[in-house]
């Protein structure tokens, strides 16, 4: 079968490599990327929020998806992500991974050292989101930021914002 794609789905023909560092399809990266993270749902708001945030930051530590995010209600957000997303969930269980070159390895085990145990939840990774966008998008100070983030969402305490905030500042994403 010459090079392309299975009919209905984003099963590669005759590859699964990351050929220097360009994927053979986007979202055949995206999928893989998901996959690793564990984390790919778009039944419920939640599991969306996951996805965006995560996408969010796999972009900030360096991997190239393409996804342009501005603000919204919950932080930044990319309605073409959104779209992609609805389209990968129906055969996202059939999708077969990509393997991933050594930088884009490296790039994806620093986001899930970043997150630790909090990859599923929703709230905190909206405030890390919100916080990083905020201060590198929209170059508000830190203690702006903070009052903002504190003010947006009821369920945001300061001792929550400021640990997002450090946790930021750990890594050099803000400063």
């Amino acid at each position: 079968m010459p090079f392309g794609y299975h009919e209905n789905s984003y099963i590669p023909a005759t590859t699964n490599k990351l050929i220097s560092g360009v994927p053979m399809d986007s979202k055949l990266l995206l999928a893989t990327l998901m996959k690793k993270v564990g984390t790919f749902g778009m039944s419920t708001f939640e599991s969306r929020l996951i996805f965006q945030k995560s996408v969010y930051f796999l972009q900030r530590f360096g991997i190239k998806l393409g996804y342009s995010f501005s603000w919204y209600i919950y932080g930044p957000y990319s309605s073409e992500l959104t779209d992609v997303g609805f389209e990968l969930a129906p055969k996202f269980g059939e999708i077969e991974e990509i393997e991933l070159d050594s930088e884009t390895q490296s790039k994806l085990d620093s986001f899930l050292s970043f997150l630790g145990g909090k990859k599923d939840d929703s709230k905190w990774l909206e405030a890390l989101a919100s916080e990083h966008f905020l201060r590198t998008v929209l170059y508000m100070p830190k203690e702006e930021v903070i009052e903002f983030v504190k003010k947006k969402q009821p369920y945001f305490e300061d001792k929550m914002c400021r640990e997002a905030w450090k946790k930021l500042e750990e890594i050099e994403l803000v400063s």
